[in-house]
């Protein structure tokens, strides 16, 4: 035997048991990079904040699918987006209530817009503050510095000239209470419109129900709205904090942020449906500022949006997971976005293959079975014939050689047996 034809006969010995342990770890691969993911992390902002309390509700929603949601917060909100467009940071995704710089757009998606926050001026229903130009000098009540509703606020004073004397800091709850209470004149805050659905809406509701606060308007939200993408004109309607007597008496003109929900834009499909989904169900009703089914939605913010949320807007929850528990939905999606094409195309070129006369794979590798075992003993043979001993590596050989052809062999003879006996010459 040549040196040349070891490589040969050294792949028509193990070149089987190699294709069968490759295509073995490939399946392995394959289905280890289909299984879904289960671990989100969220940043939201100051503890018991809007923020915070929407993130723990998505997280409440997704955990009975088996999702596990860690939330990281951070008082300076308005840097959420920070993070998640920073491909080394852990968090996946977050609400925000602010614009969304240019350069982001290629690192993140939305999921949608979910709420219209507005934008609530107070003071005491006692004081002699009717206007916001009377903010100017006094002392106020607000997010943490460096929040998205304290961003806000202080574009909106600014806007009228504004400048606060000392300030106090808190959640809205805290903030209405201050004012109330008269631990500041003044205050402003972002929050939940009258009629949202979060449990968390009927503290604070209750809370701007009280008499002894008076509701400043913001008479040029349409202009302020023209240099913050993020901000919407708005009405608080008459009474919609108590229907009688009517709280607040009049309609209140004010800005609304835009809420939304955006993410790395890499994130896994599986977590974005049902994302989009849980937001589709809590957000998807009617408030003061939004109509019923008006929201989620991808329309509110030019931010590049995720497809599958845009999907499950218009048409609902794809039917697998309809009809799958999370696992095996996600995991039969994430399989079929990653390798659909690639099946479908060697379907495709098998079949083709097929139709011009060339052999299935399987039928291929039978087919030269015969050359490959008569090389094989060939091989064997001169082996034996320069040693003088078959060694037990070829006796193996040989053994696997006989039980091919011994099964072989036995198809032949019911072949044979059944030729014979159509010769016979009693036979018509």
């Amino acid at each position: 035997m040549t040196p040349k034809s070891r490589p040969v006969v050294w792949l028509i010995t193990y070149g089987a048991r190699v294709l069968a342990a490759v295509l073995g770890l490939s399946v392995v691969g394959v289905l280890f990079t289909s299984l879904p993911s289960t671990k989100l992390t969220l940043e939201a902002g100051t503890k018991g904040g809007l923020f915070d309390v929407m993130a723990n509700d998505l997280a409440d929603a997704l955990a009975p699918h088996g999702i596990d949601v860690e939330i990281i917060n951070r008082p300076d909100s308005l840097r959420i987006i920070d993070d998640i467009a920073n491909d080394n940071s852990p968090i996946d995704g977050g609400f925000i209530a602010s614009d969304v710089p240019e350069t982001y757009h290629s690192s993140i998606r939305q999921v949608g817009t979910v709420m219209l926050t507005p934008v609530y001026l107070l003071a005491s229903a006692g004081s002699e503050i009717t206007s916001i130009t009377d903010f100017d000098g006094r002392s106020i009540s607000l997010y943490p510095e460096g929040s998205a509703a304290w961003s806000t606020c202080q574009y909106v004073l600014r806007s009228y000239g504004v400048k606060t004397a000392e300030a106090s800091y808190g959640n809205g709850p805290t903030i209405v209470r201050n004012v109330a209470g008269g631990t500041t004149e003044v205050g402003c805050f972002i929050d939940v419109p009258s009629g949202s659905n979060l449990e968390y809406a009927r503290t604070i509701l209750a809370e701007l129900a009280d008499e002894r606060l008076r509701y400043i308007e913001i008479p040029q939200a349409e202009a302020l709205q023209a240099q913050q993408d993020y901000l919407r004109p708005v009405t608080i309607p008459a009474g919609a904090f108590t229907v009688y007597p009517p709280r607040p008496a009049n309609g209140i003109a004010t800005n609304g942020a835009v809420l939304s929900f955006v993410a790395k834009d890499h994130l896994p499909q599986e977590l974005v449906t049902m994302i989009a989904h849980t937001l589709a169900q809590q957000y998807r009703g009617s408030t003061a500022v939004n109509q019923a089914g008006e929201l989620p939605s991808t329309r509110f913010v030019g931010l590049p949006a995720f497809q599958t949320a845009t999907n499950i807007y218009a048409d609902g929850l794809p039917w697998m997971y309809r009809m799958l528990p999370f696992r095996a939905a996600a995991f039969v999606d994430k399989f079929l976005s990653q390798y659909g094409l690639l099946l479908t195309f060697l379907f495709l070129a098998i079949s083709f293959l097929d139709s011009l006369g060339f052999h299935k794979p399987y039928q291929l590798i039978e087919a030269t079975r015969p050359r490959r075992m008569k090389i094989l003993v060939e091989s064997i043979y001169e082996r034996t014939k320069a040693t003088g001993t078959l060694s037990d590596a070829d006796r193996r050989r040989l053994e696997s050689v006989e039980r091919w052809l011994q099964k072989e062999s036995t198809g032949l003879e019911q072949i044979e047996s059944r030729i014979n006996e159509l010769r016979k010459p009693n036979r018509n």
